[in-house]
C-alpha cells in the first residue's frame, strides 16, 4: 500500500501530461497527486490503527479486505512484518508474516458460518508454495471438526471467534479518573 501512495500520483501525472500533450501539465499533475497522497496517508494510517482495536461486532461488519487489514494490524502489533499477497494467484494465502526468521502463511476468513476444511487445505498448500514454515487461518467464526482435524495433522494454527479478541491483545486504554 505504501508503494501506491508514491507511484499512483506519478502515474496520474504522467497520464495527465500524456493526454494533455504537455510536460508541464504532467509535472503539475504529479505534484498535485503527491500532495494529495501526503495528505491522505496519515488518515489511512490512523484508520488502520483504529481497525486494529475493533471489537467482535465491528469485525462481523467488516468486508474481507477490511478483515485482512485488521489481521495484518494485529500481527504487526505483535512484532510481525506483514506483506499482502496479490488478490489473484495467491494460492490461498492472504498475508505473509515474518518474525525472527520464521515465515507464516496466513489466510483470513471473515464468514457468517463455521469455516470448513477447504481453508486449511488452501493455506497449508499455499504455505509450502510461498516457502513458509507455518500456516495460520484466522476467522471471525469457529471451525468445522474436519477443519480442526486437518489443521492438527498439518500443524496449522486456527484462530477462531473465541480466541480472536485475545489472540493479540489490544493496547491497554488509559482511563481518566476524577
Amino acid at each position: 500500500m505504501k508503494t501506491a501512495f508514491v507511484f499512483l500520483p506519478i502515474y496520474f501525472g504522467l497520464l495527465l501530461g500524456f493526454l494533455g500533450h504537455r510536460v508541464s501539465l504532467g509535472l503539475a499533475g504529479a505534484c498535485c497527486g503527491l500532495l494529495f497522497a501526503a495528505l491522505i496517508q496519515p488518515a489511512y494510517r490512523r484508520s488502520r490503527r483504529l481497525r486494529a482495536n475493533a471489537g467482535i461486532g465491528e469485525i462481523d461488519a467488516m468486508d474481507g479486505v477490511e478483515f485482512e487489514d485488521y489481521v495484518a494490524a494485529r500481527m504487526q502489533r505483535a512484532g510481525w512484518e506483514v506483506s499482502f499477497t496479490p488478490a489473484v494467484g495467491d494460492y490461498g494465502v492472504d498475508l505473509i508474516a515474518q518474525k525472527d526468521g520464521q515465515y507464516a502463511a496466513v489466510q483470513c476468513k471473515r464468514h457468517g458460518k463455521a469455516v470448513g476444511v477447504a481453508a486449511v487445505q488452501q493455506v497449508v498448500a499455499g504455505a509450502r508454495h510461498h516457502g513458509c514454515t507455518r500456516s495460520i487461518v484466522v476467522s471471525n467464526q469457529e471451525f468445522t471438526s474436519a477443519a480442526k482435524q486437518l489443521a492438527y495433522t498439518h500443524g496449522c494454527q486456527l484462530i477462531g471467534r473465541k480466541a480472536l479478541d485475545s489472540w493479540v491483545p489490544a493496547p491497554i486504554r488509559k482511563t481518566l479518573r476524577n
